[in-house]
């Protein structure tokens, strides 16, 4: 059945432009959403100073927010389809600008990570949409310029997040961090409603899968309560029973949304190996990529004794390389298909991590550099082409939930990449090192066992990392050859059938 179009108001950019319009407006929501992700990593050593506590509970700062945007996207997705994305985008950039000036005013650690929840609500409503726009508005000549603008506006968020956010700690504390993304947040608000097109709903939907909702948030939300349980290395029958509950949980998930008339997530999808194989390296490359996100702003402020800025800046080189990377891939993409570039970045992805791997007491910028160089060269080789491929043979009506899985996909790698990371420093740590380590004066360098302990949890973190990248690498070399575009049947570069 074909789909009504939505034409934008007389108001609203039109034309060749409003696609680039429509790609501002999502981008600032992916801008904040992305950047408040990891500068509140910059933000733990001052928390832990203000309420006593070590690493063991500030990792749910940042695992509570990613597992929140997590659980949010497939439904995000499903209801894009039936109510339009600009709906939800709006209503998701004002929960995420509720949740931020919450955050800035929370009292206690546990606000705080409760606050944090609201926001990755918020969150995942727009990130969920973001994809799914730019393959909506943009013809298929031009896709991968687009996913390689948005990678480079994702880089722009790790720079001006992780310089910016530690210039504000510094001179005004740790709250001040939650301003920024209230800020970016409020102005993609506000371009969402003016800008974005009022998309039809898919066309005989008008229900929504909660119980498939239900059993989704349960089966993506259980590994991260098998990695807490088994962070002590438990297998009593305790243990053994969660990890038969999370399967249990997950096959319901499949059986409920098999016989489910409207389903939450098509299953269909899966038949494509572009598809699943896209979606599958997309969570291993985050699994594997934000074991430095984490790790390394806490290492230089921890052990190297450096304050929140320079640790920030210590970042930058990562995302100058991102940057540069996604661009030249996105001009390659005539040249070489998603599966050869997806190796070659996932393989950049595990050489860095070992690198930082060798991380000493006392590492020069140059070690630390050429590591984050080539991780920033393999994310943006391997991040345009294998969302530019994935989503391309998604029909128009399932781009929301597509867009919505793929999502998942990425900030699920993205939460188990902080839990596990996390979990595996406090565990070296101790409770009472987590607690040292991190909340000793500002500028002070760990020093003793704990120091010993520190090094060694880190380099097992980064050298599982890396192990995973390259596990990333075979699935992306499993997807099979991109296959070519046919050539455009109009001026708009989109295939009409004839």
């Amino acid at each position: 059945m074909p789909h009504p179009v939505a034409h934008p108001s007389p108001a609203v950019p039109s034309g060749a432009a409003h696609k680039w319009w429509a790609l501002a407006a999502v981008e600032c929501g992916n801008f904040a959403v992305y950047m408040d992700g990891f500068v509140v990593a910059l933000a733990l050593p001052a928390m832990a100073r203000q309420f006593g506590v070590g690493l063991h509970v500030l990792k749910w700062v940042i695992v509570a927010y990613l597992l929140a945007v997590t659980v949010t996207l497939l439904p995000a997705g499903r209801l894009a389809d039936l109510w339009g994305r600009k709906r939800v985008v709006v209503v998701g950039s004002a929960v995420l600008v509720a949740g931020s000036v919450l955050c800035l005013l929370a009292p206690t650690v546990g606000a705080l990570i409760a606050c944090r929840v609201v926001q990755g609500v918020g969150g995942g409503l727009v990130l969920a949409n973001v994809m799914a726009e730019i393959t909506a508005v943009f013809p298929k000549s031009e896709r991968r310029t687009a996913m390689a603008a948005n990678a480079s506006i994702l880089a722009l968020a790790q720079v001006t997040g992780l310089v910016l956010g530690g210039l504000l700690i510094d001179q005004f504390g740790w709250r001040s961090v939650f301003l920024i993304v209230a800020a970016i947040g409020s102005l993609g608000l506000v371009l969402s409603g003016a800008v974005l097109d009022a998309a039809p709903r898919t066309a005989g939907r008008t229900s929504f899968d909660w119980l498939g909702a239900v059993l989704a948030v349960g089966a993506v939300g259980a590994p991260f309560l098998l990695v807490e349980r088994f962070s002590h290395l438990s297998t009593d029958p305790a243990g053994l029973a969660l990890v038969a509950a999370a399967v249990a949980v997950l096959a319901l998930f499949v059986a409920v949304e098999r016989r489910a008339p409207q389903p939450l997530l098509d299953l269909g999808l899966f038949r494509s190996r572009g598809f699943t194989c896209g979606s599958a390296a997309a969570a291993f490359y985050f699994v594997a990529a934000v074991s430095c996100y984490f790790l390394l702003p806490l290492y230089a402020q921890v052990v190297l004794g450096l304050s929140p800025v320079r640790a920030g800046v210590l970042i930058v080189p990562l995302s100058v390389a991102l940057t540069a990377s996604s661009l030249t891939a996105g001009r390659l993409g005539g040249h070489l298909d998603a599966r050869v570039l997806g190796v070659a970045g996932m393989a950049c992805v595990s050489v860095a991590l070992l690198g930082l791997s060798l991380l000493g007491p006392d590492a020069s910028s140059a070690e630390i550099v050429w590591p984050l160089v080539v991780l920033g060269l393999g994310g943006g080789l391997f991040n345009p082409p294998n969302n530019t491929a994935t989503l391309a043979e998604v029909p128009p009506g399932h781009l929301g939930v597509a867009n919505g899985f793929l999502a998942t996909a990425r900030n699920f790698g993205q939460a188990i990449g902080a839990a596990v990371a996390a979990t595996l420093l406090a565990q070296g740590l101790g409770a009472a090192g987590s607690v040292e380590a991190l909340a000793g004066p500002a500028g002070a360098r760990l020093g003793g066992p704990h120091l010993e302990n520190y090094l060694a949890a880190q380099q097992f973190a980064f050298r599982l990392a890396a192990a995973i990248g390259l596990v990333g690498a075979v699935v992306s070399a499993l997807r099979g050859a991109e296959a070519p575009p046919a050539p455009p049947a109009g001026t708009d570069g989109v295939t009409r059938p004839g």
